[in-house]
């Protein structure tokens, strides 16, 4: 097979020169945070020209963005490899958080990174579709989070009830809030853990009473 160029025009040398400019931005995030990702130090090290970079990523929030996604490819490809045992779809979902809250354990700098940018990853890729409205409508997701939770919950071909999209955009929030927290020392990681797996246990359980917030028991 004839060896790609990685400075040419083609497919595949497009998706080297992502896939290294990802692989800039996670290294540079990991070193020292968000201030650490600065487009021209992403291109040096993706060894890309600063023009090449400019056309793909209007700022380095895009690049962070692009980070974050392929994380959760690689979250996405871990659950498949590792599903969650829980026998609930409750307790499924709350682990795709758990577990996508260790990710950001395992790496501080980038997941300083990742909450400064998050707002530009709930814009990075619009063809995803849109928050859940008041339309009542079944609704497609701003992120991969809600689909990868759902997914996991209740299986590839489950299409989500308004309550259940929202109620999984919730639980985003939560956890976004979560991974602020702990960065900053106000909360545990064995405490984000607990609080997740609550929060999805008593917002997705299928008690019609739980779900109409009837019930006060939240221990």
């Amino acid at each position: 097979m004839a060896a790609v160029k990685v400075n040419g025009r083609t497919a595949e040398a497009k998706a080297l020169r992502v896939e290294r400019v990802v692989k800039a931005t996670r290294e540079l995030a990991s070193a020292g945070g968000y201030e650490a990702v600065q487009m021209r130090e992403v291109a040096r090290v993706a060894q890309t020209a600063l023009s090449t970079l400019y056309k793909y990523y209007a700022a380095k929030d895009d690049l962070i963005a692009a980070a974050v996604w392929s994380e959760l490819d690689s979250l996405a490809d871990d659950l498949l490899r590792r599903p969650p045992r829980q026998r609930t779809a409750e307790g499924r979902a709350g682990e795709v958080f758990v577990r996508a809250f260790l990710g950001m354990v395992r790496d501080p700098g980038f997941a300083h990174a990742a909450m400064s940018g998050y707002k530009t990853l709930r814009e990075y890729n619009p063809d995803l579709g849109e928050r859940p409205d008041e339309s009542n409508e079944i609704t497609v997701w701003s992120t991969p989070f809600g689909f990868i939770a759902s997914t996991q919950a209740w299986g590839p071909d489950h299409r989500c009830t308004p309550m259940q999209s929202r109620t999984l955009a919730m639980l985003e929030d939560l956890w976004s809030a979560s991974v602020v927290g702990w960065l900053n020392g106000d909360t545990s990681v064995d405490e984000v853990k607990r609080r997740l797996r609550l929060a999805a246990k008593r917002l997705l359980a299928s008690d019609p009473a739980v779900l109409n917030g009837k019930s006060a028991d939240i221990s």
